[in-house]
């Protein structure tokens, strides 16, 4: 990935950071969104990807852009009847509009590299989980959005992925246990057995990210211990 730009949204924490880490460790250089400064040292823009001018002012000062991440996103649990209109507008201006907006402003830049784009959604978005329509709904539309995007640009020799995390050992799921039980029972219903780690998602962005994935476009990858593809019997 020498002398590639990749731009990783989100990219201050989490699987966001473990991607930018991995794509920089290629030989990228990696230019993290996020609206916090990451810890560990990149390129930085303090961007608010609901916030278009903030998008515009950014893509205006990198030359080109070989790669986008598109990995910033929100969780939270909430049933139909106790979803707010704020609830609704918070989660959908990230999750959906977010990814649109940064890259429609990218997509320019994009085009002139015959880069490429991965999308992050989630598992949820291939399963339901009831206790959280609204992101199972947000993370179906990735995934449309990138199919939809990859037959758009796949004549100019634009590639759009998207993976679809699991349960993955970031700081916002650890916090999420209360006891050291309640991660015993997350990995356990698992069909692999563990909760994944960010690392192991990067793994996989990276190799969509690069050449070797050259004649992949359109395609959802699972990377969740194979909750999207077990059935019931195997909980």
């Amino acid at each position: 990935m020498k002398n590639k730009v990749a731009i990783v949204t989100g990219g201050g924490s989490g699987i966001g950071e473990a991607v930018a880490i991995k794509l920089k460790s290629l030989g990228a250089r990696v230019i993290v969104f996020d609206i916090q400064k990451p810890k560990t040292h990149f390129e930085f823009f303090k961007v608010d990807i609901t916030n278009d001018a903030e998008i515009k002012i950014a893509i205006n000062k990198i030359e080109h852009i070989d790669i986008l991440i598109n990995n910033a996103g929100v969780y939270f649990e909430k049933y139909l009847e106790d979803t707010t209109d704020k609830d609704l507008d918070f989660m959908v201006d990230i999750n959906i509009k977010g990814i649109f907006k940064v890259t429609r402003n990218a997509i320019e830049k994009i085009k002139k590299q015959k880069g490429c784009i991965v999308n992050i959604a989630s598992c949820l978005g291939l399963v339901p989980e009831p206790t959280s329509p609204l992101y199972c709904a947000t993370k179906a539309g990735i995934i449309m959005l990138t199919k939809s995007l990859s037959q758009q640009y796949a004549d100019l020799g634009v590639r759009v992925n998207c993976v679809c995390p699991g349960a993955t050992m970031t700081p916002l799921l650890r916090n999420s246990f209360k006891t050291k039980d309640d991660e015993q029972k997350c990995a356990a219903r698992i069909p692999l057995r563990r909760i994944g780690t960010a690392e192991d998602v990067a793994n996989v962005v990276a190799f969509l990210a690069s050449d070797e994935a050259s004649y992949i476009t359109g395609g959802v990858y699972a990377v969740d211990g194979g909750i999207a593809s077990s059935s019931i019997y195997s909980k």
